[in-house]
């Protein structure tokens, strides 16, 4: 059996379009600086690109590493005020928003749609109590929105599925809604008990 510290790959996005301020690229450097107890975390910033997303995520998964990961979390900013679970990931991106890069995503186009392996309703029972003790909603979604953060999915996925660790999506509300520090309670118990139930 391995003693090695479980390793977490984490990442998130910069600013884009209309959001000056992101809080899922705040919340996984803050995962990399300051772990939850008895794990280790790389994170990664992704460009808000279509094109960007499958090379950042290639490089960062690529990075010369002691050890393979035992979960990949992604996460993203949504408009909505609570916690989203995303369940699934799309084949191609579907929003016909442009990206920073001008390009919709819409020539795109991955061998399948993807879902996660983690039994994302028993996550949410098992996080409830959590978000109820900060005050913001939590939900499961099957529709990962079909931009970026979609897009995003379907690589962490299959580079899961290369790697065979689980993956998962994370949406977080915006600034407006809940600051860095209100959120990050949750995110880092969520990262202890995804480790924990895989």
């Amino acid at each position: 059996m391995s003693t090695q510290t479980p390793l977490v790959l984490v990442t998130g996005f910069g600013p884009f379009l209309d959001v000056d301020e992101n809080p899922s690229g705040a919340l996984a450097a803050r995962l990399e600086a300051t772990p939850p107890p008895g794990l280790r975390v790389r994170h990664r910033v992704l460009p808000v690109t279509f094109a960007g997303v499958p090379r950042a995520f290639a490089e960062f998964v690529a990075e010369p590493e002691s050890q393979s990961p035992a979960l990949i979390l992604s996460m993203g900013v949504h408009r909505g005020p609570s916690f989203r679970f995303e369940q699934n990931a799309r084949e191609r991106p579907t929003a016909g928003r442009p990206d920073h890069d001008g390009s919709d995503g819409g020539d795109l186009r991955m061998d399948k749609p993807r879902a996660t392996s983690i039994d994302v309703p028993a996550l949410a029972r098992a996080m409830s109590a959590k978000s109820q003790e900060l005050g913001i909603p939590l939900e499961i979604s099957s529709d990962a929105g079909g931009y970026v953060c979609d897009w995003t999915y379907q690589h962490a996925l299959r580079f899961g599925e290369l790697l065979r660790v689980p993956a998962f999506f994370l949406h977080v509300p915006p600034l407006a809604e809940q600051e860095v520090d209100a959120q990050w309670p949750f995110v880092s118990a969520l990262v202890t008990e995804l480790i924990r139930s895989r």
